[in-house]
């Protein structure tokens, strides 16, 4: 058997294993896509005889191969010397990958020494060198060896004690930095220091049979990385043409298949049974070894049933991963953190892409291996899903395996490891939560460790490596800053080996702010991280509260008081506490302390008195302002005058003040009156110049022909009408034969005002009739009947109908105005 075909079958066999365990999420948490990943290889001279093939090469080919383009990779190679073969960069388009593939060339040089420390420290560089906030960064760190900077010192005790220390300072600052190393180690590689630096840094450790099973560990880190969900891991007998089926289901963004050969001549493709269209959809990268394809879809528009078509005749190992446009990330806990038994596990779940109602979230929780699965539901809160886990009864390995369901079927899963064991908790009496502080400040951090309230000092087999506090930005960089626990000025530590750890921490610049406490150390002989979360805070300017005299002339005399308005205005981040005085020889006022929140205007007053003795002159008045904070600015020297007047010439200003500013009061007060009395003459004359435009008459027949009715129009104009009734008179306007004893009927149009004609204009508003009437009058013997009443004179309305002299009298108005007879202005008055 060759050894190509030897670990291809290894692969095949590691792949067939993992297949089967849990997917653990990276050390960062977060909810980026986007990885950053230092890929560190060991080509010490050890490996001519541990990876003879050169398969940590084509296993760091693949690798490359299979992360998307906004990932983010970097490529260094170590023995003695560490070189840097690519700088971290973003991996971009298939002729970039390429080129990244290319640099990897020298990795088949196998010579020198094992040198840990420069590896991690050039790998730290890389990452330290990608500064956005949106992407998780870690170390890929592969060797076959034990730390060896120099073979002929490898006895010197002094020597690798020394460099020892150095390499966990190293580690050290990567775990501080949230830099989880996933170490891969085979040949004579030590666990127990592979593990330790896994454990510092939150990463992972393990421990490869041979090389073979580099690129099966390669593609799990992947995995683990990009939380994808792997659904091939087999191996197939090709011979011509063999068909593998799988699905693109809508939730799909992207998947990515690796299929590797022991022969020369095979090859792979895929094809959609559904007819799908594939262009532009898909990316495949071919060697003579192995072949990726990558399909990608926006918007379902690959979602079907599809082929993998391999030809050839070999062994073929097929590895398949789906990237989900649904995905849950564990922000809480960390991932390979370590908890401390009997402390309850705060549960708190990200979760990208849309959920719809059919959804929801839970964690499945195993321990130590068991087939117990404890389900925790989480409920949302603030946008993250969260829940309390409060049976950490158990010390050992804990599995959080965080599933989407929808209507009681899992969409998708990922799980998270982590480690509860005893062991003390950080404690801080520190509250900085949801603080705010100004540029210059500074804010003592103390922390110590606690186990079952015995403090840090009385605690047996514990030895504290680091104790730092963790500043991070709101743009992704973060400040480690070491605390101290000796008795220091600087550092506020109050005693010497008290076991409280102090730091005083200073607000130099402004901006969003979260700060946490890590320790590192040994504790029963293993190594452990803890963290715990101050909380956020917010350093803003100093700023700046001005103070102004409001916009007022100011009068008073000895012995008087007045009121004098002040506007404070708060241009501070913060809500600041100001005192507010009044500075004048001769003035007497109170002191105002006021709070103005950030960004408040506010409005207040002065009650003063001046003194008895003050001269009748201008008298200077100063606002003086005091920030209770003395980092907040003042705008002082405000001033303005009160002019002290005589009590005559007061009462005379405030006289003049008073007409000046009710100037437009007191004349339209003044004119109301005359507006009145035109309005009022103005309506009389509309009005009746209305009333006399309309056309009346008056309707006569005698009383046993009421049919040969004739008609008699009225004048337009006030005046008289005379009918004369049974004898002809030379002044009459119509003469009616009929009663035997003659006499005069008399139709009158007049006008006649109740009072002065304006006031009848204005009455014309309220009242449903004008001062226009009608009245009909008899001389004697004569009489009128209207109504079965008898009158010799009487006032007649529209369509009144009466009777005199033997004649029916019927009289009319034009209704140009009237709706009905209650509203009709005109209508009976004319």
């Amino acid at each position: 058997m060759t050894i190509k075909k030897g670990w291809i079958i290894c692969v095949v066999m590691a792949l067939v294993g993992f297949g089967s365990m849990p997917v653990y999420s990276a050390a960062e948490t977060g909810t980026s896509k986007k990885i950053a990943v230092s890929l560190v290889i060991d080509t010490s001279g050890s490996m001519k005889e541990t990876d003879p093939a050169n398969l940590r090469k084509t296993a760091a080919d693949i690798f490359v191969g299979m992360l998307s383009p906004e990932d983010y990779v970097g490529i260094v190679s170590f023995s003695t010397e560490v070189t840097e073969l690519a700088p971290l960069q973003q991996v971009g388009d298939a002729t970039n990958k390429q080129a990244i593939k290319g640099a990897l060339a020298p990795i088949v040089n196998a010579n020198g020494n094992t040198n840990y420390q420069l590896a991690l420290q050039k790998a730290e560089q890389q990452l330290d060198s990608y500064t956005q906030e949106d992407v998780r960064k870690v170390v890929i760190f592969l060797t076959d060896g034990v730390p060896e900077p120099d073979y002929a010192l490898r006895e010197d005790a002094a020597f690798m004690s020394s460099y020892m220390e150095s390499l966990w300072q190293t580690t050290a600052q990567l775990g501080l930095k949230n830099y989880a190393v996933y170490a891969l180690g085979f040949g004579t590689a030590d666990p127990s220091t592979l593990q330790r630096i896994a454990s510092e840094t939150r990463g992972e450790a393990k421990f490869l049979g041979n090389a073979n099973e580099i690129a099966v560990n390669f593609f799990e880190v992947l995995r683990t990385l990009k939380n994808r969900q792997g659904f091939w891991n087999e191996t197939v007998a090709v011979a011509g043409e063999t068909v593998l089926p799988f699905q693109i289901d809508g939730y799909d963004s992207q998947v990515t298949m690796a299929v590797t050969f022991d022969a020369t001549g095979m090859d792979a493709w895929v094809r959609s049974i559904n007819g799908l269209d594939s262009t532009g959809k898909m990316n495949i990268q071919k060697t003579e070894s192995y072949t990726i394809l990558t399909l990608n879809q926006t918007d379902k528009e690959l979602a079907g049933e599809w082929e993998l078509v391999l030809s050839g005749a070999g062994a073929a190992q097929l590895f398949g991963d789906k990237d989900l446009n649904l995905k849950a990330w564990m922000q809480e806990p960390k991932a390979n953190v370590q908890l401390s038994l009997d402390e309850p596990i705060e549960i708190a779940v990200a979760v990208t892409g849309e959920m719809t109602a059919d959804m929801s979230v839970a964690v499945l929780i195993s321990k130590n291996g068991s087939t117990d699965i404890e389900t925790v539901p989480l409920v949302l809160k603030d946008g993250t899903y969260v829940a309390t886990y409060e049976n950490v009864d158990q010390a050992g390995t804990y599995i959080l395996e965080t599933q989407i369901s929808e209507n009681g079927t899992a969409v998708t899963s990922n799980s998270t490891s982590v480690s509860v064991q005893q062991l003390p908790a950080v404690i801080s009496e520190t509250g900085i939560q949801d603080g705010i502080y100004k540029l210059s400040e500074s804010q003592f951090i103390t922390g110590s460790l606690d186990l079952d309230g015995v403090p840090l000092t009385g605690i047996p087999e514990l030895n504290i490596t680091s104790f730092s506090l963790i500043e991070h930005f709101s743009d992704g960089r973060q400040e480690i800053h070491p605390m101290s626990d000796s008795e220091s000025e600087n550092s506020g530590d109050a005693l010497n080996g008290d076991g409280i750890y102090s730091y005083p921490l200073s607000m130099d610049e402004d901006g969003d702010f979260t700060a946490s406490l890590m320790v590192q150390g040994i504790y029963q002989g293993g190594s452990f991280t803890l963290e715990k979360e101050l909380g956020n805070y917010q350093v803003v300017s100093g700023g700046m509260i001005s103070g102004t005299f409001a916009e007022a002339e100011l009068f008073g005399k000895p012995g008087g008081e007045l009121t004098i308005p002040v506007q404070l205005v708060n241009n501070s981040g913060r809500n600041e506490t100001v005192h507010v005085s009044l500075l004048s020889e001769k003035v007497i006022s109170d002191e105002q302390t006021l709070t103005l929140e950030a960004g408040e205007k506010i409005e207040t007053s002065f009650s003063v008195k001046l003194a008895d003795d003050m001269p009748l002159e201008k008298q200077p008045v100063s606002l003086v302002l005091a920030a209770e904070d003395p980092l907040t600015g003042v705008e002082a020297g405000k001033q303005t005058n009160i002019a002290v007047l005589s009590g005559n010439a007061l009462f005379i200003r405030n006289l003049g003040i008073f007409l000046s500013n009710n100037t437009l009061l007191i004349v339209s007060l003044l004119l109301l009156p005359l507006l009145i009395f035109m309005l009022g003459r103005i309506l009389y004359a509309l009005k009746m110049k209305k009333a006399l435009q309309i056309a009346r008459s008056l309707k006569y027949s005698r009383t046993e022909n009421l049919e040969d009715a004739k008609e008699l129009r009225l004048s337009k104009k006030a005046g008289k009408l005379r009918i004369a009734m049974g004898e002809e008179t030379t002044d009459a306007d119509l003469f009616l034969l009929g009663p035997k004893i003659p006499y005069l009927l008399t139709v009158e149009i007049g006008f006649h005002p109740s009072g002065s004609k304006w006031l009848e204009g204005l009455r014309s508003f309220s009242k449903a009739h004008l001062p226009m009437h009608i009245t009909v009058a008899t001389t004697p013997p004569g009489i009128i009947k209207l109504n079965g009443e008898v009158y010799t004179s009487k006032e007649i309305f529209d369509q009144d109908v009466f009777e005199s002299g033997g004649y029916q009298f019927t009289y009319q108005a034009e209704k140009a105005l009237i709706e009905d007879k209650a509203r009709n202005l005109l209508e009976g008055k004319m």
